[in-house]
Parts: C-alpha cells; sequence; structure tokens
C-alpha cells in the first residue's frame, strides 16, 4: 500500500486516525462550551471564523515552506505539538471572547499538520489503493469521533469542561510523540521552531502575491477547488445552526448531542470501506456529487425536525452524505492537482478554508436576524450552487507529478 516497504507505516497511521478521531470528538464541544460561557450565535460564528482565517492563511504559507524545504513527519509532529500547548489557555477561558482569541492563536501554528500530512500521504501512497486505504483510515478515525462524542458528553456533566478538554492536551501530545517516534527518520531535515515559524511567515506574505497567478495556472484544479469551497462555504453556515437548533429549540443535553454525533460517525465508519473500493473501480466524481447532493437534503431537513427523536434519522443522513463525500475527495483531487504539491494543497486550504472561516459567521449573524429555517434553505442553496460547479469538472487530467489530498 506504501511506497516505502515498512509495516510501521499502516500501524502507526491507523492508531493515529483513532486517536485523532477522539481528540475531534472531545473538542466538538467547544460550541456548546461557548453558549454556557454566555456568548450568543454570532459569538459561535466567530468561534469558527477567526481561527479558520487564521488556519487558512497560514495554510497557504505551510504549503509553500513544504515545497521550499521539504514536507517531513517531524512537521507534522510539530503542528500537534503546537496544538496541544496553545489549548491550554482555550481551556482556562472564562469569557466567550477569550475562547475565541486563544483558538485563533491556536490555529496559527497547529495548521502546520493539516498541510504537511497532506503532502506526506502523497509521497507514501500508492495510487491504485488510495481510496482503500483512505476507506480503512478515515472510518478509523470516525470510530475515535464516535468514542471522544460519547465520553465528553457524559464527561462535561460529570467533571466539567475543564477536565474533559485536558484529554485533547494530553492526546495531542500523544499524537505528536507517535508521529515523531513512529514515522520520522533521522535523514529528515532538522529545523529549529523558531526558524520554521519565521521562513513561514515570509512564505505567507510570497503566496498572497502569487495567488492570481497559481489560480490561472490551476486548470480544472482550480475550478474544482471553487466548487468545493461554494459547497464547504454552504455547509459550514449551516454549523451554528445546527448547535443553536439543538440547544435552544430542541434542548437537547450535553448526552444527547454526543450520541447524536456519534450517528453520524457511525455510518461514515461502516459505509466508507465499501464505498472506498467503490471509488478505486469506478472513479471518484459520481460518489462525490451524490454526497453533496445528500448533503442539500440535510441541511433542508434538519430544522423542520419536530423532536429529537426524530433527529437520529437526520444525523443518519448526515453520516452518509460525508461518507460519499470523504470516500471520494482524496482520490478525485489527486487525479486534478498540479505537479506543485505543496503549492496547490495550500492553495486548496486557502480557498476552501476561508468558506469554513467565514460560513459559520454569515450562518451566525443569519440565526440572530431571521428564522433558523430560512437560514437552512439558504445554506441548501449555497451547497446545490457547488454541486453544479463541480458537476462541470472533469474526473482527471494527465498529470505529470502524483497528486495530493486536502483538509475535509
Amino acid at each position: 500500500m506504501f511506497k516505502e516497504k515498512n509495516g510501521t507505516y499502516s500501524k502507526v497511521l491507523y492508531t493515529f486516525s483513532f486517536i485523532h478521531g477522539i481528540v475531534n470528538g472531545v473538542w466538538a464541544f467547544l460550541s456548546v462550551f461557548l453558549l454556557d460561557l454566555g456568548g450568543t450565535a454570532f459569538d459561535v460564528g466567530l468561534l469558527a471564523f477567526m481561527p479558520g482565517i487564521a488556519s487558512t492563511f497560514m495554510q497557504l504559507a505551510w504549503g509553500r515552506l513544504g515545497d521550499r524545504i521539504g514536507t517531513t513527519w517531524k512537521m507534522v509532529s510539530t503542528g500537534f505539538l503546537f496544538a496541544a500547548v496553545l489549548s491550554v489557555p482555550v481551556i482556562y477561558s472564562t469569557m466567550p471572547w477569550q475562547v475565541i482569541l486563544a483558538t485563533s492563536a491556536q490555529a496559527i501554528l497547529g495548521s502546520i499538520s493539516e498541510i504537511a500530512i497532506t503532502v506526506r500521504f502523497a509521497e507514501v501512497l500508492e495510487p491504485s489503493r488510495r481510496a482503500r486505504f483512505m476507506g480503512i483510515y478515515n472510518p478509523l478515525g470516525f470510530a475515535g469521533n464516535i468514542v471522544g462524542s460519547f465520553a465528553a458528553g457524559f464527561l462535561i456533566p460529570s467533571i466539567g469542561y475543564r477536565f474533559t478538554f485536558l484529554s485533547y492536551t494530553v492526546l495531542n501530545l500523544v499524537l505528536a510523540g507517535m508521529i515523531r517516534l513512529g514515522l520520522s527518520t533521522p535523514d529528515e531535515k532538522n529545523v529549529s521552531n523558531f526558524q520554521l515559524i519565521r521562513m513561514a511567515f515570509e512564505e505567507l506574505r510570497k503566496g498572497l502575491r502569487s495567488l492570481p497567478k497559481v489560480s490561472l495556472d490551476g486548470g480544472p484544479y482550480t475550478k474544482w477547488c471553487l466548487g468545493i469551497s461554494v459547497r464547504g462555504f454552504g455547509i459550514a453556515m449551516f454549523g451554528p445552526i445546527i448547535t443553536l437548533y439543538l440547544v435552544n429549540v430542541l434542548n437537547a443535553t450535553k448526552p444527547q448531542i454526543g450520541a447524536f454525533n456519534s450517528v453520524a460517525f457511525l455510518l461514515r465508519l461502516v459505509g466508507m470501506p465499501l464505498l472506498g473500493v467503490v471509488v478505486d473501480k469506478n472513479g471518484p466524481k459520481k460518489v462525490m456529487m451524490i454526497g453533496v447532493l445528500l448533503a442539500v437534503v440535510h441541511q433542508l431537513t434538519f430544522v423542520f425536525s419536530p423532536d429529537l427523536s426524530f433527529l437520529v434519522l437526520i444525523y443518519l443522513l448526515s453520516g452518509l452524505y460525508w461518507a460519499f463525500i470523504n470516500s471520494a475527495w482524496f482520490a478525485w483531487q489527486m487525479n486534478l492537482i498540479p505537479a506543485k504539491k505543496g503549492i496547490y494543497a495550500g492553495y486548496l486550504g486557502f480557498v476552501n478554508g476561508i468558506s469554513w472561516a467565514v460560513g459559520p459567521l454569515i450562518g451566525g449573524l443569519l440565526g440572530d436576524i431571521v428564522s433558523l429555517q430560512v437560514s437552512a434553505v439558504i445554506s441548501s442553496l449555497i451547497v446545490f450552487a457547488g454541486f453544479l460547479i463541480l458537476y462541470r469538472v472533469p474526473e482527471k487530467v494527465v498529470a505529470e507529478v502524483e497528486p495530493i489530498a486536502p483538509k475535509m
């Protein structure tokens, strides 16, 4: 499965995916934490917007830096180390604005791992088995997310947010050590953290200047990035709406929220291995398009749920559409991306990241101004616009160099 004939890769990466899923499941309660601190719908939007913008701009820099000095597993490990250390101010925040600022600072440096692991995957995964590997790798992450969501949902009422969120810090340190000790090699280039940060900000300035040229030279990949980003904007808009509907309208408890999230991830876990095989045999485009259409339906139905029991079906639909999207995304991107892997991975991270940053801000504003149902309709229409753009993108182009994978 890997170009390097080393069984350690699959074992470490599969374990990494599971633990990373637990981390994400715990941290998903951050928006609920914000509401419990007295935050508004706009604050929930800001919580996604500010860290999202910080991460977005830095991904452009990290991608260029990776092409300049070479992307290594040590860079991936450094990203998780930054995420762990900078999560402490988030956990000890007592006001909504403190949570927002602290997560923004965390995103600036922690975002290095998102691009670095994408490029490393491009270098080690054999093209003929990409989707099948991701069909195991991603479900293990979803299994971890189920564990994290369930655990956090039950632990928060018992021991509070602070001690529950500290597990996020500890597990990120575990991930950093696992990557550094299990995957990095002595011949990887050593760059101090201070040098890494300084060079990244230098590349950020150059990267922003080069964006127009990178867009023009990207060909179908640029159009694919646009479609992915429009789709992402519509889905991201819906995030604050989901939180408001669950907490303020249906009065869902923490364990119930954790259970709903787990239902969605369980379906992703079950569906992705099979869909990965389908993608490898029949191509990624049709599978991705089905997923985006299901996302349109999901947005429309969620806020019309009469009670909590009906939401089980809605969360199953959420898991299904993400299973289709996640199983096809990696393979389709790799069919289209140009040769400069780091630059174009950073480009996707930039344009898609802006969508995921601005979307929740707009969604939070809409949640305060108009009804949640109207907000859901607007969100669905934007996701459908992304579908129409993606429909016009070819399934593959002839590439000079093997391409890569993105931030989901």
